[in-house]
Order: structure tokens, then C-alpha cells, then sequence
């Protein structure tokens, strides 16, 4: 590990120091803006190769008790299809097309068919598209972001919106009018995702007392609602306890050694080094399921109108 991570080092201060290097990396550091994560998201990438079932989201466990160490991948594969088959179960509209929006790696769309229902499948990212287009392809995909799409060509079309995990990148005011508009007259917008209990100037989803006042104010009402914040803890407390016990204990050896096979490079690397830790130890309450579920909480939604 302490060779690997010399090499590496030897070669960056290599490209740093050859102009064509340096001037590619000014290139991309200015155009950082516009590769953005809806269009190469390679850590959802990442999950799809990880996670079974081309699903991206927390899944539900009916034992919300369950504990990681007793816990195996096919437990979360299962618990991301009962998932999927609960959102599903809402859908009253079967002979008109379901619309997924930010449809990840397709799990949903699969299942939709195995249902016998038309899924049309939306994301912004390219990657999903492609994937999705490959493993699907007689689903319609949709390369927009949901705010953007083309509302004449999609006006009442669709008995069911779906918005797994989704609803927190969109941006409400622009939203809202486009699901009123693609909307069957009696149709349905299906939400599962969290929010944060309490306001907070963070962006990473909805206050929920905000979302609430926003419907109320747009002519939406809530047909369903069930907080399954318990139920999708299980999967947090597995990835937490692989993290804690393996990941971040892993990279610690890894520095130690690194730190005593070359303590000249550990020195000149030492604020990169600083960096990874700080990074894992930001990202970590993240994965926390007790920080988590005080909070957010994670909600199964119907919405008419």
C-alpha cells in the first residue's frame, strides 16, 4: 500500500510540474461547473456496481430491528424491491404510462413491466440513460431534467408520476406546474423521499413543513401519507458498520504505513492526507442512523388534485 500510494504521489508532482498537465488541469478546474453531478454522477455509478437490482435508494425492511451484523446483500437487494412494490402498490391508473422521474439504474421501470404497466423513464444523467436505454430497451428514456421537460409534448399524458428519491433535487416552484400539466385529470404523483424536520439553510432536500405549505398553496392534496423513516434505518446501520469497522480503520492503516515505508512523501502529503480524514469524518454523520432519523424523516407519499 505504501508503494502504491508513492507511485501515485511521484506522478502527480510529475504532471504538476509538465506544463501540458498543468495547463489541462486549469482547463478542467474552470469547466468544473458544467460537469456537473445530474450529468456524471459516477458515485451513482459506483452504487449500481455495488448494489444488486439496479436500485439506488435505502430500501424498506418490514423488521425495522434488524441488525447489520446479521444482515447480507440479498437483504438489502430484497428490501429494495419491497421498496419498490410499495410505491408500486399506489398506482390506480394501469392502463396509462407511469412516468419515473430521476429513474437511477431502472429498477423501478422493471418492475413497473414485470407489473404490466408502461414506465417512461427520466434522469438529466447520461450515464443512466445509457444504462437504462441497454438493459430496457423497449422503455422510452427521457435524457431532462424534470423542471425542463417539454410540457407540450407531454400534456395529460400520464396516470402516475413517480418521484422516488427525486424529490429533493427539484426545484418546487418550477416543478409543481409541470406535474399539474402532464397529469391525467384523476392522476396521481407518488413521492417517497426525506426531509429535514426543522428548518435549516442546508439544500441537500425539502424542510417538510415547507413542502407541506407549498402543496396547500398550489392546490395539492396528500390522499397517503406514512412516515417509513423506521423502516429504511436498517440499510443506514449496514453501510455505518461497514464504514466504521472496515473503510475508515483501512485507510487509518493505510497512512500509518505509508507515514513509516516513506516518511518524506507522508510529509510533503501531509495536508492531502489531513484532507481524506476530514472528508471522511464530514461525510460520516451522513451515514449515521441515529443522526439521520433525528433529523429527517422519510415519507411515502400520494399527492392529487
Amino acid at each position: 500500500m505504501a508503494k502504491l500510494i508513492a507511485s501515485a504521489v511521484t506522478n502527480v508532482i510529475g504532471r504538476t510540474l509538465h506544463p501540458g498537465h498543468l495547463w489541462r488541469a486549469i482547463q478542467l478546474q474552470r469547466n468544473r461547473k458544467r460537469d456537473s453531478r445530474s450529468h456524471d454522477d459516477v458515485q451513482l455509478e459506483l452504487y449500481s456496481k455495488m448494489l444488486p437490482g439496479d436500485f439506488l435508494h435505502y430500501g424498506y425492511f418490514d423488521d425495522i430491528d434488524r441488525q447489520p451484523e446479521d444482515m447480507s446483500l440479498a437483504e438489502i437487494a430484497a428490501a429494495q424491491n419491497r421498496y419498490a412494490d410499495r410505491l408500486l402498490d399506489q398506482v390506480v391508473c394501469p392502463d396509462s404510462p407511469v412516468l419515473d422521474v430521476g429513474c437511477g439504474m431502472g429498477g423501478l421501470c422493471r418492475m413497473m413491466l414485470q407489473r404490466g404497466l408502461t414506465p417512461v423513464a427520466l434522469t438529466p444523467n447520461r450515464l443512466q440513460v445509457t444504462h437504462v436505454t441497454r438493459q430496457f430497451p423497449d422503455i422510452q428514456v427521457i435524457k431532462s431534467k424534470f423542471e425542463k421537460l417539454p410540457v407540450s409534448e407531454h400534456t395529460a399524458r400520464y396516470g402516475t408520476v413517480i418521484t422516488a428519491e427525486s424529490l429533493q433535487y427539484l426545484k418546487l416552484d418550477q416543478a409543481l406546474p409541470v406535474l399539474e400539466q402532464i397529469l391525467k385529470p384523476g392522476g396521481r404523483w407518488i413521492a417517497c423521499d426525506y426531509f429535514f424536520r426543522n428548518p435549516t439553510h442546508e439544500k441537500s432536500c425539502h424542510v417538510w413543513e415547507t413542502f407541506e405549505q407549498k402543496l396547500a398553496d398550489t392546490g395539492w392534496h396528500i390522499t397517503h401519507r406514512e412516515d417509513i423513516t423506521p423502516h429504511i434505518l436498517p440499510t443506514l446501520r449496514y453501510i455505518h458498520m461497514w464504514a466504521t469497522r472496515f473503510g475508515i480503520p483501512l485507510m487509518q492503516f493505510a497512512f500509518v504505513k505509508f507515514r513509516k515505508k516513506q516518511p518524506a512523501l507522508h510529509y510533503l502529503c501531509q495536508n492531502v492526507l489531513d484532507g481524506m480524514q476530514n472528508l471522511a469524518d464530514t461525510n460520516l454523520p451522513t451515514i449515521d442512523p441515529t443522526a439521520f432519523a433525528q433529523r429527517h424523516q422519510y415519507m411515502l407519499l400520494v399527492m392529487e388534485r
